[in-house]
């Protein structure tokens, strides 16, 4: 795997960002903590870069929260549908008689 550097720049610093995924990602997940970040700022009256970021932490854990509860009632949801679709299907061959 090859190592990829990018510098990015997250709330007015900038940092030099070492990973193996796509560079272009890199820098795009730096943008949406960056954005995150400023949010955070401007919904409150903390200013400090520390503070800032466990704002910013915290509503994206919410976010990550609220979407992996959103695919488990999903997966229940396709899980119940399947079950369903298999009891209909093993009743249907149930009643239809071989032939020979």
């Amino acid at each position: 795997m090859v190592d990829n550097k990018v510098v990015v720049n997250i709330f007015g610093e900038e940092y030099p960002i070492t990973g193996v995924t796509d560079p272009s990602h890199i820098s795009r997940v730096a943008e949406y903590v960056d954005s995150k970040m400023k949010e955070a700022a401007q919904a409150s009256s903390v200013q400090a870069r520390d503070k800032v970021a466990i704002l910013a932490a915290m509503s994206m854990a919410s976010e990550l929260l609220e979407r992996s509860d959103l695919v488990d009632l999903v997966g229940q949801d396709a899980n119940s549908t399947l079950d369903r679709i298999l009891t209909d299907l093993n009743d249907a061959l149930a009643d239809d008689p071989p032939r020979s």
